[in-house]
């Protein structure tokens, strides 16, 4: 969302959070959790990708992770999806999990991250996959199955424990998808 669809309000809690100073930053966040609003993903986003606080880190995430906007699942996603942006990629998707909002649409992209991310930010995606309550649709779960066959017929050196979060992965998928060609599905 555009800048200008931002209050004045939450355009100055997003400067006191970028301000360095403790008081400033409570302010900010108070005001941003009692009126938040989806234009502010991106600034908080980029306010954690420039930060080394980590104080601000866990706040930003509470505050991302209370986000109540059904708007904010594919706003959220596509910076997920964003290369700018994987390096706070991980705290990201904690945050999905975290959420109280339904990202079960998404449930293919969770997939695709787990088998080309790292080792935590496929755990990130199970919690998120498992947290999801569905109902799927039928396409995401074939999409899921292909990207879960794919990684197992070209992992290459993945840990063990990687490869047990995708499993458990695609146990899920597969419990999801007993009425669809579950024969894609590698057990």
């Amino acid at each position: 969302m555009a800048k200008k669809n931002i209050s004045k309000s939450l355009q100055t809690a997003i400067i006191n959070l970028r301000s360095g100073d403790q008081k400033r930053m409570d302010q900010g966040i108070r005001v941003i959790s009692s009126k938040g609003h989806v234009g502010i993903i991106k600034p908080l986003l980029d306010l954690l990708m420039n930060s080394k606080d980590s104080g601000l880190h866990r706040r930003i995430g509470e505050l991302l992770s209370n986000i109540q906007d059904k708007d904010a699942c594919g706003i959220i996603m596509g910076f997920v999806h964003d290369g700018k942006y994987k390096d706070i990629r991980t705290e990201i998707l904690n945050s999905i999990w975290r959420s109280k909002l339904d990202y079960s649409a998404y449930i293919s992209d969770f997939v695709s991250i787990a088998v080309a991310g790292d080792l935590i930010q496929s755990i990130e995606c199970l919690t998120a996959i498992e947290n999801m309550t569905g109902p799927f649709q039928e396409h995401d779960l074939l999409e899921a199955q292909l990207f879960l066959k794919e990684y197992h017929l070209e992992r290459k050196e993945a840990s063990d424990q990687k490869n047990e979060i995708i499993s458990e992965i695609a146990l899920f998928i597969k419990d999801q998808n007993d009425g669809v060609d579950a024969d894609l599905l590698i057990e």
